[in-house]
């Protein structure tokens, strides 16, 4: 049995790595700043700064921990823009701190999950892995700053840090303000939900499941043949037809967004999985449609 570590345990996406990962029979050390339990024997909850090299190393060492997914970070693009001092800090700081301590307690694979946003606006269609990086937030800056310094890290040290461009993610547990989660949330609560533009926007969602399922494929490849990989789900849509999907669902629902594109968000082809699929096993699993219906049904009941 082997034992990996999920950094950001309790976040969004690290929620799901943790219980996949057990599922399957791991043991998991959940990373965490703030305290947490668990009550599933093969899951340890450690809490901890990405900062504390000395602590990392030895929570490293004492676990015996092989590989290291690391989804700790300040995530929201839009939001970076308010606070890019604090979020460069958080992502790139807390991310170097974390492979140093890995060089230092030999572990074998770091797992960074890495954004789309380090594109910025890209044109191409699909967008392969060595597309120009030009990203257009403080987020995506550090995204492509964690990105380079894994490189260095794997070449350098020999530790195999591999970084996933992951798509728009959606799905249970997000507490983040995003226009699905929004108009979905609007709809099942019977209310109005409206943006003056934004309709021709495209955005390629992911099922958080498949993004999870995206992290343990990264740790478990016996051969990586990149630095980088794209992760996205089923297939890319406008604002407008994601609205439509919602329609379909929540009949009735009161969802009016207007044409053109959203300022603050990239505009981007759909990324291309072609080198995810054929040396991770990566491929979507959730179609749109689907995600959105499991996603609506656990709205019902859970306020995230």
């Amino acid at each position: 049995m082997s034992t990996t570590m999920v950094t950001g345990g309790l976040g969004y996406v690290g929620r799901h790595l943790v219980a996949h990962l057990a599922r399957e029979g791991d043991r998991v050390v959940s990373l965490n700043r703030d305290f947490a339990d668990s009550d599933d024997p093969r899951v340890v909850c450690v809490q901890g700064e990405l900062f504390d090299v000395p602590r990392l190393v030895r929570t490293l060492e004492e676990h015996g921990v092989e590989r290291i997914v690391h989804t700790a970070a300040m995530s929201h693009p839009e939001l970076s823009i308010d606070f890019p001092v604090a979020t460069f800090a958080a992502n790139v700081d807390g991310t170097v701190h974390l492979l140093e301590a890995a060089r230092l307690a030999g572990v074998r694979r770091v797992v960074n999950f890495s954004s789309h946003c380090s594109y910025g606006h890209a044109d191409a269609d699909p967008i392969p892995e060595d597309a120009p990086l030009h990203p257009t937030t403080p987020y995506g800056v550090t995204k492509v700053a964690t990105e380079l310094m894994g490189s260095v890290y794997r070449r350098l040290y020999g530790v195999e840090v591999v970084s996933l461009r992951v798509s728009e993610v959606y799905g249970p547990g997000n507490r983040m303000h995003t226009v699905l989660t929004d108009m979905l949330r609007a709809a099942l609560d019977g209310e109005r939900y409206a943006l003056a533009e934004g309709g021709d926007h495209r955005v390629e969602y992911i099922h958080v499941e498949d993004a999870a399922a995206a992290g343990v494929a990264a740790a478990r490849a016996e051969r990586l043949g990149q630095d980088v990989y794209n992760i996205a789900g089923d297939r890319q849509v406008t604002l407008s037809e994601a609205a439509e999907v919602v329609r379909a669902l929540v009949p009735g629902a009161a969802i009016e967004i207007g044409p053109g594109y959203i300022p603050t968000l990239d505009r981007q082809g759909r990324q291309d999985i072609t080198a995810a699929a054929r040396d991770l096993g990566y491929a979507p699993r959730w179609t749109l449609e689907d995600g959105v219906r499991a996603y609506a049904d656990h709205l019902r009941t859970h306020p995230h």
